[in-house]
Formats: structure tokens, sequence, C-alpha cells
């Protein structure tokens, strides 16, 4: 009787290769349960670790700033960035990095000082010249910039700052400088009330970086309508309306970015054409130059270490094995040197338990633990 040939190809001697399943979504939950895994019993919790550094001749708050700006980078290696071109730019990067510390940060490194001394003491450093509290409005990041926007820096560094930036003339800075020691604790000026700086010369510091836009002052109700001459944002209503979209005056024209803030540009054709005219708006705040580059550094940063930690389950580690994570035996493709330009451990984690990410407790087994605060 005749075989079907549904029962012939049933039985015919083909080797039938069996289907491989798809491996996308196992080998991302596969990863997911191996990340969650990580420390997945908890590390014994001992007690919080206070003192970061164990150099007993960081007594006051000048002394703990010099020893954080200090140890903020490492040596660059002998070996590893041997091309002339990643060296230049590690250099370069570091040596325009502005010498300031988070307030934060002293306050970890100085952690056996009690937090209401050393805000008294900084307090007192400031109204005496010492020291100078800068600011900076942000509104981006995790935290919305809540206490990172604010930072410390030696009069004296400001001064030199100030005096050296090739931007600024000697009259511009030597009144500069004037104004300062003038208002120790003063973190804007009144251009409308205050005669010490020109027109010239308010406008000179602002292409430098010395001074920004008030932007705390205004509502945005206020700004919408106003030129970009007054304003501290890019565009305005009578921008938008009276040139083409897409070219440059409909955004601001050529001023756009140092007017909202910015420490670059030149004079814009309508300034070139009214001469000398009043800087945007009344109220100026004092700057430091490079201070929106420390903020990007220490911000992402400290993102890295949240990250790190929410790779495990209780969202804590061992401090040796985020080190570890973090410096890669000193490899140059350690996310240090790939990412942040040979930044230091010890600061990246004083800097972010003094802005409150992260807490230190000891294990009692394994040295000291870090756990993510805030979610």
């Amino acid at each position: 009787m005749p075989q079907k040939i549904g029962s012939i190809w049933k039985n015919s001697h083909r080797v039938n290769k069996t289907r491989r399943k798809a491996t996308g979504a196992s080998l991302a939950g596969r990863k997911e349960k191996t990340n969650k895994d990580l420390f997945a019993d908890g590390l014994t919790d001992a007690g919080t670790v206070e003192v970061l550094e164990d150099d007993l001749t960081l007594r006051d708050v000048v002394q703990a700033m010099r020893h954080i700006r200090r140890h903020m980078f490492v040596a660059l290696p002998r070996s590893g960035l041997a091309w002339s071109t990643r060296t230049s730019e590690v250099l370069h990067y570091r040596a325009a990095m502005p010498p300031l510390v988070a307030p934060g940060h002293v306050h970890a490194v100085l952690a056996g000082t009690a937090p209401a001394r050393l805000e008294r003491e900084t307090a007192e450093l400031v109204s005496k010249g010492t020291l100078r509290r800068i600011r900076v409005d942000r509104g981006h990041g995790r935290d919305n910039g809540a206490g990172a926007g604010e930072a410390l820096v030696e009069a004296a560094d400001l001064e030199r700052l100030v005096k050296a930036c090739p931007g600024v003339g000697h009259q511009t800075a030597d009144a500069f400088v004037t104004l300062l020691r003038a208002k120790p604790r003063a973190q804007a000026i009144d251009t409308a009330s205050d005669a010490s700086l020109t027109d010239a010369q308010t406008n000179e510091l602002l292409r430098a970086g010395f001074l920004t836009s008030d932007a705390t002052r205004r509502t945005r109700q206020e700004t919408l309508g106003m030129r970009p001459e007054d304003r501290t944002t890019l565009t305005s209503l009578q921008s938008v309306s009276r040139y083409a979209s897409g070219t440059l005056s409909a955004v601001g024209g050529h001023d756009a970015i140092h007017l909202a803030g910015g420490s670059g540009g030149g004079i814009g054709p309508s300034m070139r054409r009214l001469g000398a005219p009043s800087p945007p708006g009344g109220h100026l705040r004092i700057a430091v130059p490079g201070h929106g580059r420390f903020t990007k550094l220490a911000d992402a940063a400290v993102d890295w270490l949240r990250d790190a930690l929410g790779c495990t389950r209780w969202g804590e580690a061992p401090e040796q094995w985020l080190r570890e994570r973090f410096e890669a035996d000193g490899g140059i493709r350690s996310p240090r040197w790939r990412d942040f330009w040979g930044l230091e451990w010890p600061w990246l984690l004083g800097h972010a338990v003094g802005l409150g990410a992260v807490e230190l407790f000891d294990t009692g087994s394994v040295g000291r633990g870090v756990r993510a605060l805030g979610g």
C-alpha cells in the first residue's frame, strides 16, 4: 500500500536541527538577576563612619579646602597616555578647573568637628575676606542642583584669577578686586546703584565669566517679552517675531550666550551700534569662570557612584569593591580616566558624602561600606 507523503517526510532520515531560543530577553534577565544578586544578604552595619581623612593636621576650613583641592586628581601615568593629544587634553582640562570646593565636602572631611562650629568659622572667614561664597542657580541633574551649586573659594585665588585673565584689563581687574574686598559677603552686585564699575568694565567682566546675570530676580512672565539684551534667556518675543526662523538673530544674536550668563562671545551688532550700553538687568552675580565645569564633573562622578550602588540588591557595597570598579587597577580604560580625567577616589567619596548622596558605615569584616541615600 503506498505510503502517504506526510508519513514519508515524518520518517525521513533528515537531521532536524533544534531551534535556538531567543537570547536577548534571557540575557537581559540573567544580567539583571546577577546584578541584584550582588551582596544579596546585605552587609553588616556596625555603625556609621564619620571620619574620612586620617590626616591629623586638618583642623580648620582653609586647611581642609587646600587638602581637598590638592587631592582632586591623581598624577598622570607614565604609560597608557603616551599619545600627546590625550595627555595635553587632560593637562588643559585640569589647568582650567577652578579652585572651588563644595561646603559639604569640607564638612565631610572635618566630620569630627561640630557642623555649627564649621558654619561659624566659615561665616567668620567670609566676613574677614579670606573666603568667598560663590553660587550658581541650576535646574538640572538628579537633585536639581539643590546644594551642589554653592562653592567656596579663597579670596586670594579669585583675585589671582581676575588679574591673570587675558580678557580683563588692568584697570578693570583693579576695580573689580577693590569691589570684592569692599564687599566680602556679597554674592551679587547692583550695577544701577553701585558705581564702582563702569558699563564697559561690567561688560568686560561678563565676557570673562566673573559676572553672570542673576536669573533668580525675574520670573518667567517678566522676561518673556524682554529684549535679549535685558533678559537672561536666549530668545524673546520681539526676536522671534521680527526675524526669520532659523537665523542667528531669531535666537538672540551674537551675544546671546554671554548675556545669558556664559563666559564667551563678543560684542553683538546691537551693542556695537549703541556703543557702551548698560549691562543686562540691574543685578549681576559674582562668579568664577569654570564653575560649570567643576559642577558637571562632580555631578557626573556622583551619578556614577549611585549607578554602581544601584546594581546591588540593597543599594550598598564595600568601598573596596567600588574603588576597584572605579580605578580598574589604574588602567586608562577605567571610568577614572575614560570619563573623569583622573579623578581621585577619596575626592569622589568625600564629595558624595558631603552632598548627602551616600553614607559610610563599618561592616566589621570587609572594611567600610557605602550605602546610597535619597533613593
